[in-house]
Formats: C-alpha cells, structure tokens, sequence
C-alpha cells in the first residue's frame, strides 16, 4: 500500500465513525447522520476502471431528513495515471427523495464530483464536474427495478454535455443463508453513456453493464460482480485495458 492509499485509509477507518457517533450524540431532531467504510479490488465507474485496477478505500457519511432532503460526502483513491497526477476523488452531493405510494418511489439530486488533489499542467481540462440524477423504483415484488437518468452540461475532463441512461434490476435470492443474517440479493445494471466530445473525454459513447451477488452480515455487505464495457482497448483512452471486463469483489461496513 503506497503513501497516498494509506493516507486516505486512515482518513476512512479514523474520521468517519466519529463523525457518525458525534451526529448521533448530537440528538438533532433534523434526521440521523450514517456513515460507511468501503474496500473495492477494482474501483469501476459506469464500468470503467478509476484505479488502474488496484485496490480502492473509500468512506462516506450521509444524512437523511424525514422530509425527504438527503445530504452526503464520499471519497475514494483514484488513480487515473494522467499528467494532473489525480489520486482522489471526493462526491459532494444533495436530494430529495419522495415515495409515491407503498411500491414506488422517486429521487433527484445534484453530485459534484471533485479531484482536490490535481496538480493540472498550464491550459489543461479539469476533472471536475457535476451532474442532476433522477431515479424513479419500483418494487415488484420478485424484483426491484430502477431507472436512472443523470445529465451533465460538461463531463469529465470539459468533454461537453453528458446523458447517462441505465436499468437496475435487484432480486432478493433468500431472508437468510447460513451466516448471512442480512440475506443474499442478485442484481444487475445496463446502461448507456452519451458524451458529446467524445475525443476530448477518450472513449466514444458506450455501453456498461454489471451483474453480481450482494451478501450482508449484521452491517457488513459483501458484494462480488462481474462489470464490463462493450469498449474495445483500441477505443479506450488511445489503446488502454481500463474499459475491459472483469470480477469486482468489495466489502461495505454501514456505521448507523
């Protein structure tokens, strides 16, 4: 483990659930505050690669109003091996969540994506960005399924405005399964990516997809997935494997 991923991990394991218990002996009546702690062998976004394939820790803390106002900050290292020398990433984002009848429900919110650490080259693009993302779920009973549309007006790197389009189906496999307390659940996700500078960004517009196994002990998630682009390396970021297919196995531990 290098100098920059400890660093980030201490933030993690050492920040973050004083965070949640300072919140919680707060006592606010505006909502509880939770906290998670992450590790990812292959930290994927929309199916490509943010660390070179290398091990990824990350931590977050949310809050949630009974209103339906919810509020967050999460971070992970990143290594996108560029000129910037960008090794995290931290997503400041902000929403509102409403349930339309017992079944259904809907969401929007606004993610800001942010790279602190950049060291960016003189008249070089930014990574930072943002996006608006709405979901709206419906429960099935067999299965949940969502819909998400996030919009940006200037994607990664200034590459113009962005549309991302994606299907999640989760199905619950079983209550409880030997240690498994928290049940086992089988979903998938297919989605599109639009980008209107496609040279700027790297990659044309593509397909992703993933599909995979979450088990929970107690507070404990362990989740192991296949992900996948239909990019083929000659048309990722000028000839790279970061947009092949490959198992993500990653364990969450939720801090209530």
């Amino acid at each position: 483990m290098n100098f920059k991923l400890l660093a980030i991990t201490s933030l993690s394991l050492a920040t973050l659930p004083s965070l949640a218990v300072v919140a919680q002996a707060d006592g606010s009546p505006w909502g509880p505050f939770t906290a998670n702690i992450g590790l990812t062998t292959d930290y994927r976004f929309r199916g490509q690669q943010q660390g070179q394939g290398e091990l990824a820790v990350s931590g977050g803390v949310d809050y949630t109003h009974a209103s339906g106002f919810f509020a967050g900050v999460w971070a992970s290292n990143v290594d996108f091996n560029d000129a910037a020398d960008t090794y995290l990433e931290v997503d400041l984002y902000a929403g509102y969540s409403v349930a339309f009848d017992e079944k259904t429900s809907g969401s929007v919110k606004f993610v800001y994506y942010a790279y602190p650490t950049a060291d960016y080259p003189s008249g070089a693009n930014t990574n930072d960005y943002y996006e608006f993302i709405g979901t709206l779920t419906h429960n099935f009973d067999i299965m949940t399924a969502s819909i998400e549309v996030a919009a940006s007006p200037d994607y990664f790197l200034e590459s113009g405005d962005s549309v991302e389009v994606a299907g999640i189906v989760t199905v619950p496999v079983t209550d409880k399964f030997f240690i498994f307390d928290g049940g086992v659940t089988a979903s998938g996700r297919y989605g599109y990516q639009f980008i209107s500078d496609n040279a700027t960004f790297g990659t044309p517009d593509y397909e992703f997809y993933d599909i995979g196994v979450t088990a929970k002990i107690s507070n404990v998630a362990l989740d192991l997935r296949w992900v996948d682009t239909d990019l083929t390396d000659a048309e990722c970021f000028g000839g790279t494997n970061l947009c092949e297919g490959g198992f993500v196995a990653s364990v969450t531990i939720a801090l209530p």
